[in-house]
């Protein structure tokens, strides 16, 4: 497990130096110099403070330019100052795919009852009265996400954090176990089949975002393109009446701005989560953590032109967190965590009743991905490990079992540290 956590960790700082990005750069050697001042064993058990994780959450190439929240599991407010970094690497792969939404009631009617692959055969697309939208995706995003915690008092503290990223290849070795070929081979020789998702059909191993909106808006980016998804501001409250039952609240306030060229605006969000700790003995203990919370998109578009990045205005998502901690004889922490998380559709459900899919001649495996898992609920699992004395460093796999448009497969490196 040592040798898998030192190539993820490794596969991550090559793929940062390939950005050629000072900004990066510098806050990896900040990092490394906080790493090298004060990761030093002094032989007193480290503190906790809840469930250990980074930010987990996933690439999504239409999530990127939209505020998501990233559930906080920790007991209490921050006591000091507080810095944490994470970076990820997801592929993105989705094949070409265009979508028609009918404008005539009638229409929509008669299609409710049609199943979603044989729609494009009843009408024809080009004459249709119709909305439309087409989307395609390939290569693999490395993000970069930063926060500073100010603790306020013991029950209350304000984050505040960004988030940024940029489209490459995901070839070997920037994105050792993320890229394509990487993918597909073990689709071929472990898992899945050959070639389940229709990759060679549609080609890959590229660097591609293509995305023209029903507003005939057009996202395009291309390798070595760098997006800053923009900024966060968030509050949190932390009560105390549950403590001595070892369970431990907190209520969060969340204000997303929005600052790429694709998507200038607001988001408005709520959260809440609960912990529950569990002592074994003075050496192994657990957490149990669940957390839910829901923001209102673009309640201020910054300028006149938006991306559609999806037609619920309302999005939320849950996550449920189970922690193993076990603090060994050298008075490090290890912590193992397995987590689920899911969120609503980025398109409202009803609008996946009618819209017609069309298909690629050539394709018949999961063509339509792309487009119609946009109105279904997002979800994967996460596996993470993390050790802490006075840094705290963590490494996480992330899967979607369920192909919903999130990464294929996703690795993520995070530190956290205060100063």
């Amino acid at each position: 497990m040592i040798f898998v956590l030192l190539f993820i960790t490794t596969n991550h700082l090559i793929s940062l130096m390939s950005l050629k990005n000072l900004p990066f750069l510098l806050v990896l050697a900040v990092g490394q110099l906080l790493m090298a001042q004060k990761n030093k064993n002094n032989g007193t058990v480290p503190i906790k403070n809840g469930i250990s994780k980074p930010s987990i959450l996933s690439t999504n190439p239409f999530g990127i330019f939209i505020s998501r929240l990233n559930h906080n599991f920790k007991q209490r407010a921050s006591s000091s100052y507080e810095l944490s970094f994470s970076l990820e690497s997801g592929n993105i792969w989705g094949p070409n795919t265009k979508t028609y939404i009918p404008k005539d009631e009638s229409i929509k009617s008669r299609l409710r009852g049609t199943p979603w692959f044989s729609r494009q055969f009843y009408y024809d697309e080009e004459e249709l009265d119709a909305h439309s939208y087409e989307i395609e995706t390939d290569g693999v995003i490395k993000g970069l996400r930063g926060e500073f915690s100010l603790p306020l008092n013991e029950k209350q503290e304000l984050v505040f954090g960004f988030r940024t990223f940029v489209l490459t290849k995901g070839r070997f070795p920037i994105a050792a176990v993320t890229n394509d070929n990487f993918i597909e081979f073990f689709h071929d020789n472990i898992a899945g089949g050959k070639d389940p998702f229709d990759r060679s059909i549609f080609d890959y191993d590229k660097a591609r975002i293509k995305y023209e909106d029903r507003n005939g808006n057009l996202l395009d980016m291309n390798g070595g393109d760098i997006a800053f998804g923009g900024v966060e501001t968030h509050y949190y409250y932390y009560p105390e009446f549950l403590n001595n039952k070892k369970i431990y609240l907190n209520f969060g306030a969340h204000l997303g701005t929005n600052l790429s060229k694709y998507n200038s605006s607001l988001d408005l969000g709520l959260s809440f989560a609960a912990i529950k700790k569990m002592d074994f003995n003075t050496r192994n203990f657990a957490f149990l953590g669940f957390g839910i919370n829901g923001f209102r998109k673009r309640i201020l578009n910054l300028k006149s032109t938006i991306i559609d990045f999806g037609t619920n205005d309302f999005i939320g998502s849950l996550e449920t967190n189970m922690e193993y901690n076990l603090i060994s004889e050298g008075f490090t922490m290890h912590s193992f965590s397995l987590s689920f998380y899911m969120q609503t559709s980025l398109n409202k459900k009803e609008e996946g009743a009618y819209a017609i899919h069309v298909r690629n001649e050539d394709a018949y495996n999961s063509w339509q991905h792309g487009s119609r898992h946009l109105y279904k609920n997002n979800n994967y699992w996460t596996l993470t490990y993390t050790f802490t004395r006075k840094i705290q460093t963590s490494f996480y796999l992330q899967q979607d079992f369920t192909v919903n448009n999130n990464p294929d497969l996703q690795t993520g490196v995070g530190i956290k540290f205060n100063i």
